[in-house]
């Protein structure tokens, strides 16, 4: 049977962290061997790591010296929304533990199609790295809500192997289905297959996520060999009243096996935030939202005194539903898909949903 650790940790000491990690891997039966292995955070935006944007470098510190005590060749990388890989990593801090450790940095930055024939209609994948070229991915996601799919954990930061624009593509082709863009989020996880997924819960976020919610001190690791399960068992903890669109996915294709949770005595989370729009619009089918999205489904709105006129919400919007009038975003709501890309990237959290 498979197993999901859930570890409580209340603070980012690197030798604390290693130690849980430590025994967490022997908890689900992971042993580290020599390897090639690449680490694959979460670096959405050039954050720094109390805003719990990003994974906190005292994970991948932790991780990358557990590694090297094996005798591995470790690799960072990971695609931002817009921003390039070196800024991100040097605002989220793990710049700095790539540099003391002398870790590697792959920049997503190479054209690899990859295949599926999965749950998506969609048959190609345009990657920025290709998983195959390690011997180990190691899938470190951050506890975050999120606008469009309710929750990013394990499943979803494997959309980071997408090179940065083509993400908007793939929510382009979404739409507001959020079933479908599920879909494309597990055909590209079962791409990956990374061998181990240790999420970082110690600060998560609720609220409006991924970028401008809450950070929460919710105290947990996570660690499996199988991210699906992972998910659920995180869902479970905070009491989600229903599943998020890729877990309901998961269970109904048979993604989700028997599993054994180890736990320690964990603290109970609670008044967990999820995002406004899931309370609205999850369940309604796709052809309702085409005639309810003007009236019902939550709008992203921009407070115009937080705005700085940068026009990155501009240039990251995939149905082009934005443009600058007078300095200032305005929208184009009869365009506007709802993806909330433009909430996710803003870097000043000047777009309200």
């Amino acid at each position: 049977m498979e197993k999901v650790a859930i570890k409580t940790c209340s603070n980012y000491h690197v030798k604390t962290i290693k130690d849980i990690l430590s025994a967490g891997l022997q908890d689900i039966g992971f042993p580290i061997g020599k390897a090639k292995v690449l680490i694959k955070p979460n670096l959405l935006l050039s954050k720094t790591p109390e805003k719990a944007v990003t994974t906190h470098p005292a994970i991948i510190g932790a991780l990358a010296e557990l590694l090297k005590d094996h005798s591995c060749t470790v690799y960072i990388g990971d695609s931002p929304g817009f921003e390039s890989t070196n800024k991100v990593l040097s605002y989220s801090g793990i710049m700095t533990v790539i540099e003391q450790l002398e870790l590697n940095i792959s920049h997503f930055n190479h054209n690899i199609i990859k295949l599926s024939a999965g749950l998506s209609p969609y048959r190609e994948f345009l990657f920025g790295d290709d998983p195959e070229n390690y011997d180990v991915v190691i899938n470190v996601p951050k506890l975050k809500t999120h606008a469009m799919m309710g929750m990013t954990l394990g499943v979803k930061n494997t959309f980071g192997f997408i090179h940065a624009f083509e993400k908007a593509k793939w929510h382009l082709r979404a739409g507001q289905d959020r079933l479908l863009f599920a879909s494309i989020l597990i055909d590209i996880h079962n791409i990956v297959k990374p061998s181990l997924t240790i999420l970082d819960g110690i600060i998560g976020m609720d609220g409006n996520g991924p970028s401008s919610g809450r950070p929460r001190n919710l105290g947990i690791l996570g660690i499996s060999k199988n991210a699906f399960i992972l998910d659920e068992c995180v869902e479970k903890l905070v009491h989600l009243s229903y599943p998020t669109p890729i877990t309901h996915l998961a269970k109904k294709h048979g993604l989700l096996p028997q599993y054994e949770t180890i736990d320690d005595d964990m603290p109970e989370i609670v008044d967990f935030m999820m995002p406004k729009t899931m309370d609205t619009d999850w369940n309604i089918p796709a052809f309702a939202k085409r005639f309810l999205k003007n009236t019902f489904i939550k709008k992203p709105k921009i407070d115009k005194k937080t705005c700085k006129g940068c026009a990155i919400c501009v240039k990251v919007c995939p149905s082009h539903a934005l443009s600058l009038k007078d300095g200032k975003p305005l929208f184009d709501y009869q365009h506007c898909i709802r993806c909330y890309c433009c909430q996710e990237m803003c870097p000043e959290n000047a777009i309200k949903v």
